[in-house]
């Protein structure tokens, strides 16, 4: 019976602390700018650029980040990081991400940038933001390419 008990007090323990969890605020993050940087062989890497804003009332210590980014719905970049900045409440940080290209859609890319209609590219950006202590923020956004974003690729395309 004592082992009953035991199993409930730690299943209470365990539901009071994922309702301090739920007091979080979701982020939001936003592409800023994705621009070259020095290949590693013959792969091309990016770096690209995120707006993430804190609404909570803490500051949030990042464990780590992991994003893809979709254009035409395939996905095109991808990276990881482990250096990201503490996120400030009620602020916004900027982050900056390497990432690696899916050569196979990166053609599919280059093809979208030369058909680029009046409407625009489509991409989605999904992100996980890991904070210490905290079940992780998986977040999605989704938006245009456009000549801001991709102001870093324009001597790529010309």
């Amino acid at each position: 019976m004592s082992t009953w008990k035991s199993l409930v007090m730690v299943c209470a323990l365990l539901l009071s602390g994922c309702s301090s969890i739920q007091g979080l605020r979701d982020l939001d993050v936003s592409l800023v700018k994705i621009e070259p940087i020095q290949p590693v062989g013959l792969s091309p890497r990016f770096n690209v650029h995120l707006l993430v804003s804190n609404p909570n009332a803490e500051d949030l210590n990042i464990e780590g980040i992991s994003l893809q980014l979709n254009v035409a719905d395939q996905k095109v970049l991808s990276g990881v990081s482990n250096q990201i900045p503490e996120l400030k409440a009620y602020g916004e940080t900027a982050i900056e991400i390497q990432t690696s290209v899916n050569l196979f859609y990166i053609f599919k890319l280059l093809t979208a940038l030369n058909q680029q209609s009046d409407k625009g590219i489509k991409y989605q950006l999904k992100t996980t933001i890991d904070p210490e202590g905290f079940v992780p923020f998986n977040v999605s956004k989704e938006g245009i390419l456009d000549e801001d974003i991709l102001q870093g690729l324009s001597s790529l395309t010309k």
